[in-house]
């Protein structure tokens, strides 16, 4: 067994501030493409949380949170280094998030990386339908909206495809 409900801490801390129960149950896992790395979610009574896991150390990272929503794991890049984190909220949107092995905090807010496109504030909420269509050369390819955006990690830039 590479985790048990046990290993993952009972509260998720999303920032210096606040921590929820959102550690219940196990709603699903994906392994890196290496095989380094575990991608967890898990669901409590009214929110979901992701975590990143080290398989040898097994000691989850809080990496993702949504209140009241849901979340699924997107795809790995082929490194093995970031992971997508697709969260659906409780109003019908869905917003990505990566997440870097190498950059990870004790905290959601240290270890989450927002992806938005430049339009996602004019987009309406139910409007605002990300997703994560594939990992090319470290690049997240994306499209909401209809249109199709990439997603620079280590740039922390998002631009309009082609």
């Amino acid at each position: 067994m590479l985790l048990s409900m046990e290993d993952v801490p009972g509260t998720t801390r999303v920032d210096q501030q606040a921590e929820f129960g959102a550690a219940e149950r196990f709603q699903e896992a994906s392994v890196s493409p290496d095989g380094a790395w575990l991608a967890v979610v898990t669901s409590g009574a009214a929110h979901s949380a992701g975590w990143l896991v080290r398989v040898e150390a097994r000691e989850p990272k809080p990496a993702a949170f949504q209140y009241g929503g849901n979340i699924t794991i997107g795809p790995w890049s082929d490194d093995a280094r970031r992971v997508v984190f697709v969260q659906e909220g409780p109003a019908g949107g869905r917003t990505l998030t990566v997440v870097d092995a190498e950059r990870l905090g004790e905290t959601v807010e240290e270890s989450a990386i927002p992806v938005r496109s430049p339009e996602h504030d004019e987009l309406a909420p139910e409007e605002r339908v990300y997703e994560a269509l594939a990992w090319r050369n470290g690049e997240l390819l994306f499209r909401v909206g209809g249109e199709r955006w990439i997603f620079d990690p280590d740039r922390d830039e998002v631009r309009r495809e082609g």
